[in-house]
């Protein structure tokens, strides 16, 4: 009984202290910097479209901050996580954490939930900065979709930080891991997963680009991240969809609905979480 009453203690230890650790190494700095100073420079630019004394529409103003962010998100979250095992490695300091009471499987869960806290505070802050300057320069801003924004853009936070997760705990060094998260946000945010059915069909089809478009083709293309988080979005506010990234399905199928789409996230979440505490079960620290 007091295994089981430790271990979930001692994860929230290790989260504490994983959080803890990008705040010390300034991280946390930088990723509030940067994601304040977007809220401001775009809700300040949202007022000069309007003109003096002239309103615009709310859904206008956040639609055009939730893209950026949209874009940022992953970013970030790649690009600060996904060497994070891999370098406490490679540094010896992952042995020293091991001889503590802390599992293989803790460390893993912590990273996630400890970054997962990090990152998603980051656009919070932007919406935050954003408020402000709304105030002052009359730009109208809805708190629904202010709101909306927030929580949808924490579990996309959620989802590309379990993603960088699991390269952290694949990649051997510090550079690869860096390279491999480079190489997801491509692949993720540009558009690349939704062709690789197109690649695939190209080559089967003897180099020659079929004239319909397969079913499963469509069912792997709305497994995207991008595509399913502006899937449930588009369920969510539709009007916060079109400053997505990806676009949201206009009539969409059953594995294009929002509720499809956020079972998709999770199963983001859940899979690279599992792989990363596979793999790292099995790594030769």
């Amino acid at each position: 009984m007091n295994r089981l009453v430790g271990t979930p203690r001692r994860l929230l230890l290790y989260a504490r202290e994983d959080a803890l650790d990008a705040r010390r190494e300034r991280q946390l700095h930088t990723l509030w910097g940067l994601f304040g100073l977007v809220g401001l420079v775009i809700t300040y630019s949202a007022s000069q479209g309007t003109g003096a004394g002239v309103r615009s529409e709310p859904v206008g103003m956040v639609a055009s901050l939730f893209g950026a962010l949209v874009m940022l998100v992953p970013l970030v979250a790649l690009g600060f996580v996904a060497t994070t095992i891999v370098e406490k490695r490679r540094s010896g300091a992952l042995t020293v954490l091991l001889g503590l009471p802390f599992a293989r499987r803790t460390v893993v869960l912590g990273t996630l939930l400890g970054r997962s806290a990090v990152i998603a505070s980051a656009p919070l802050v932007a919406l935050l900065a954003a408020l402000p300057v709304a105030l002052v320069t009359d730009v109208a801003v809805d708190p629904g979709h202010l709101i909306a924004a927030a929580v949808t853009l924490s579990l996309l936070a959620t989802t590309f930080v379990s993603i960088a997760v699991a390269i952290s705990t694949l990649a051997r060094s510090t550079m690869l891991a860096t390279v491999t998260a480079f190489g997801a946000y491509v692949v993720f945010v540009f558009d690349g997963w939704s062709q690789l059915p197109a690649v695939v069909r190209y080559v089967i089809h003897g180099f020659e680009r079929p004239e319909t478009t397969a079913t499963w083709a469509e069912v792997v293309a709305a497994t995207s991240p991008m595509t399913a988080f502006a899937n449930l979005v588009a369920g969510i506010s539709p009007s916060l969809a079109d400053a997505s990234v990806a676009s949201a399905a206009e009539n969409p199928e059953l594995w294009e609905e929002p509720a499809v789409a956020g079972a998709i996230l999770l199963g983001w979440i859940v899979a690279s979480t599992g792989i990363a505490a596979w793999r790292f079960r099995a790594t030769d620290i």
